[in-house]
């Protein structure tokens, strides 16, 4: 326990950023960003980013939720009980319970969802140009979710609007069928890409209402049957590791409904076993109808006997006698 109180004291410094998982009513959970208030041995009080969380948010007393350290050179995680929520100052009161471990991507399980999804090639494959391009990407969906202040030039209005209408086009993508994970996808498509090649993802998650920018690199490339299209396996290279919460509580979601959505199982139902006098009656009439059977034969010879006539084992021993003495003379 002393090793586990070190290593929160070391990454749990008041004012750090975390990411808690926020479990959500129809499955999954959201992720939600905040700043460490205070640490008291394994006592955390993380004050949340917003003032109201969505609707389908669940915060329960006693329930296990991940707390993520995203920002560090290998993101980590811990798991901690919810001990009390203060909904006055935004603020959850959570007992850390084990120690702080790697929060690996490949880890995470994959499912073949339905969603609008398109690609595009970067004008250059140099990761420095590509990655500058993505932050920019970014920057304009936090300005377009931005609220105009009171005053705000026309021409950033403006520019904000213009921004607002590209995304929204964005998000009418038609959508595909994508087999996901909060590590990467597999996608088929008709171009045949290179493996090695950097991509631009726009992925939109229904469930958080939000367009996801990713950049992802080419991992493995397939042709399928039909001779026309590629079965095209991206791992995510860019990727901010809150639009990656997204996807895995999409993820999870989706898993849930689809096993919510089978039909049980029905097990045939065991036979019922007989009880004690139920055995001991069924030994009890075996018994009498052997015995009956016994009485009857043994009066049947009885009366064969009475009529003069011989028992069947008898008479067939005189006949083979006979015909034994006729082949002696």
């Amino acid at each position: 326990m002393a090793e586990e109180l070190e290593q929160y004291a070391r990454y749990f410094q008041e004012g750090s950023r975390v990411r808690v998982g926020i479990p959500l009513e129809g499955g999954g959970w959201f992720p939600e960003w905040g700043a460490v208030a205070t640490l008291d041995d394994d006592l955390l009080l993380v004050d949340l980013s917003r003032d109201q969380l969505p609707e389908e948010a669940r915060l329960v007393t006693g329930q296990t939720l991940n707390v993520g350290l995203p920002e560090q050179e290998q993101s980590l995680t811990c798991r901690a009980v919810l001990v009390r929520v203060d909904s006055a100052e935004h603020r959850l009161a959570l007992r850390l319970i084990e120690g702080v471990y790697p929060f690996e991507p490949r880890e995470y399980y994959r499912q073949d969802v339905y969603l609008p999804l398109d690609y595009r090639l970067p004008l250059s494959q140099i990761d420095a140009d590509v990655r500058l391009r993505w932050l920019e990407r970014r920057r304009e969906i936090e300005f377009a979710a931005q609220t105009p202040e009171p005053g705000e030039p026309e021409e950033l209005e403006d520019s904000r609007e213009e921004i607002r209408a590209r995304l929204e086009k964005r998000k009418e993508t038609p959508p595909v069928v994508a087999n996901i994970s909060g590590g990467g996808l597999r996608i088929n498509i008709n171009e045949k890409l290179i493996v090695g090649q950097l991509i631009e993802l726009s992925i939109y998650v229904p469930n958080s209402k939000r367009l996801i920018e990713i950049v992802g690199e080419v991992v493995e490339v397939r042709d399928l049957p039909d001779r026309v299209r590629f079965s095209t396996a991206v791992r995510y290279r860019f990727i901010d590791e809150a639009d990656r919460d997204r996807i895995i509580g999409y993820v999870s979601a989706q898993q849930l409904l689809q096993l919510s959505q089978q039909t049980p199982r029905v097990l045939p139902s065991p036979e019922p076993k007989l009880s004690a006098w139920a055995w001991r009656l069924q030994i009890a009439v075996a018994f009498i109808l052997l015995v009956a059977f016994v009485g009857c034969q043994v009066r049947a010879i009885r009366m064969a006997k009475e009529r003069g006539e011989k028992w069947e084992v008898q008479r067939i021993f005189d006949e083979g006698f006979v015909e034994f003495l006729k082949r002696q003379r």
